[in-house]
């Protein structure tokens, strides 16, 4: 009987230990960012142009590497913008890649913070033709991100954006 009870005891141990390396094979991707920089987190803000009236034409995606314990001013960011087929059938075309800037940070009694402004420029031609093709489009979005400074936890805020102009809109959703 005690040996009948330590072989189950091993195959019980040996399927814990198997399950427990499967769940650390694969890291998660708030996980694999934070292994090359000790507590930080990429977090990623995306928004989707579009019409008021019609589907989206493309994914804005801004990435902020927070890391709660370092100064905001030190936070690595990018963004980049990609439309999609709508877009491209509407004659529509980046004409200045996505800029993401930092346009204010600092620090409170709760938590550490930084603001941001991300632009893109389209363009609209005639479709298919590629000319002539009308002056760039100009689009903004704002958002804030927080970082506490006890608990690490990260919150994103954002701003209404502005889209070039009144028949265009910028969605927080696909």
């Amino acid at each position: 009987m005690a040996t009948a009870t330590a072989a189950c005891g091993l195959a019980v141990g040996a399927v814990v230990a198997a399950t427990a390396t499967q769940g650390s094979a694969a890291p998660t991707h708030k996980a694999a960012s934070a292994a090359g920089t000790a507590g930080c987190e990429n977090t990623r803000v995306t928004f989707y142009p579009g019409s008021r009236l019609s589907p989206r034409y493309g994914e804005w995606n801004m990435d902020v590497l927070v890391c709660p314990t370092k100064s905001p001013s030190n936070w690595k960011t990018q963004s980049s913008i990609e439309l999609n087929a709508t877009a491209n059938n509407l004659g529509m075309t980046v004409a200045e890649d996505s800029k993401l800037r930092t346009i204010e940070t600092g620090t409170n009694k709760w938590n550490r913070f930084a603001r941001y402004e991300a632009t893109f420029h389209s363009q609209s031609c005639i479709p298919e033709v590629g000319w002539p093709c009308k002056s760039p489009n100009i689009w903004k979005a704002r958002f804030t991100i927080t970082a506490d400074k006890k608990s690490h936890e990260v919150k994103v805020y954002r701003h209404k954006g502005s889209p070039p102009d009144s028949t265009f809109a910028i969605w927080h959703t696909p």
